[in-house]
């Protein structure tokens, strides 16, 4: 519960002390979870699934079933999905990953021409470029790049996915046990709380609890959106050029989306993603490349002005600055897991950060647990030294 003091709102997070130890638990956090990404990486989709299938779960037992029905229900219908995701999306996708292996060559060559000849171009625009040699270095670093990539990185892509599938596997396994032992689990770490804080901190959890449960609602509804919006503007934007069938506008939509749950960085990369897959595939149609451009920053206002507010509702009310070196630091510290778990690890530590603050420097609260500890001396010595 958060106190109003002189017409605003006191939170666990004014103190600075407080904040320093949220950014410190933060990077603790991210190394500890770039050191055991095989469980800290499942773990995360599994909270995710978690809150996504409560809602459910709450729905089954108000029809009147009990929880272990309610999961049983649950559980079968997430069988059959899995069923048909391995009949019919494994083995388009592994169709895919064997056409990208085979072809990856032939893209970067024609990648690189289009490189080439805007270096060129570029070059006749400004001598000063000429003069530097500029075009070369440029095309003699690239060149190093994609062998590179293919020699190295690329045959051994393959084994890498492979050490996945463990961790993808414990997934749905780590789910199953948070919905039916969630509840125990709470109650686990609520029995470590002294009484003087029990109340206030239940108060808390219970709030904190909900809001999370919105965000990550809101945040698969909004990837959601994200997806359809961009995958049919790809679709549209490449029907004059034999470009973006339906099924792979939706897939990049889909990358992009996610990428953009990291935040500042992540929509960059998409649209730069989606930029480069234009110039290896129509490299004569600039068009095209601006066209993905200009799709990429109107999602990105329909996201601020529409899909955010209907969605989400509001973000973590975190400084610029501290949310760019928070993902910045992820990425030095666990590359890509990193970029993606920052923004998460640092909403923990934010809840963890608050509830702290607005417990411990409570001074009627610190007194009740001081008299507490009082009376529990009193009573645990009565008798011992007459």
């Amino acid at each position: 519960m958060k106190r109003t003091v002189r017409g605003r709102v006191e939170s666990g997070l004014d103190h600075p002390v407080v904040w320093l130890g949220v950014i410190a638990l933060t990077l603790v956090s991210l190394y500890l979870a770039n050191v055991i990404w095989w469980i800290s990486i499942p773990m995360v989709c599994s909270i995710v699934l978690y809150y996504l299938c409560v809602p459910f779960l709450d729905f089954m037992k108000r029809r009147g079933l009990t929880q272990g029905q309610s999961l049983a229900v649950l559980m079968c219908g997430a069988t059959v999905l899995a069923v048909i995701f391995a009949l019919v999306v494994l083995p388009w996708t592994y169709v895919q990953i064997q056409s990208l292996r085979e072809h990856l060559p032939a893209y970067l060559e024609q990648f690189q021409a289009t490189i080439d000849r805007t270096l060129l171009q570029l070059e006749e625009q400004f001598p000063m470029l000429a003069q530097a040699n500029f075009a070369r270095g440029t095309a003699d670093r690239i060149a190093q790049i994609k062998a590179t990539l293919i020699e190295k990185h690329l045959s051994g892509a393959v084994l890498h996915l492979l050490t996945w599938v463990v961790s993808v596997l414990l997934i749905p396994y780590l789910t199953f046990f948070m919905l039916k032992d969630g509840g125990a689990f709470k109650r686990l770490v609520m029995r470590g709380v002294p009484n003087a804080f029990f109340e206030k901190i239940l108060l808390l959890f219970d709030r904190m609890d909900a809001q999370v449960k919105q965000y990550f609602r809101g945040l698969m509804a909004m990837t959601f959106l994200d997806t359809v919006t961009l995958g049919l503007g790809l679709w549209l934007l490449g029907l004059p050029h034999g470009m973006f069938p339906l099924g792979q506008a939706m897939v990049l939509g889909f990358v992009a989306a996610v990428l953009s749950w990291v935040p500042y960085v992540g929509s960059i990369v998409g649209c730069l993603l989606i930029v480069a897959v234009s110039l290896v595939f129509a490299p004569g149609h600039l068009i095209l490349a601006g066209g993905a451009i200009l799709l990429f920053i109107f999602v990105r206002l329909i996201d601020d002005f529409i899909y955010t507010p209907l969605t989400i509702g509001r973000s973590l009310s975190v400084h610029p600055l501290i949310t760019v070196v928070v993902i910045f630091c992820g990425g030095m510290i666990g590359g890509i897991p990193g970029l993606l778990l920052a923004m998460p690890a640092l909403g923990v530590a934010m809840v963890l950060g608050d509830i702290f603050g607005q417990v411990w420097f409570d001074p009627r609260l610190r007194a009740r647990h001081a008299h507490a500890r009082g009376l529990r001396h009193d009573e645990a010595t009565k008798g011992l030294f007459d």
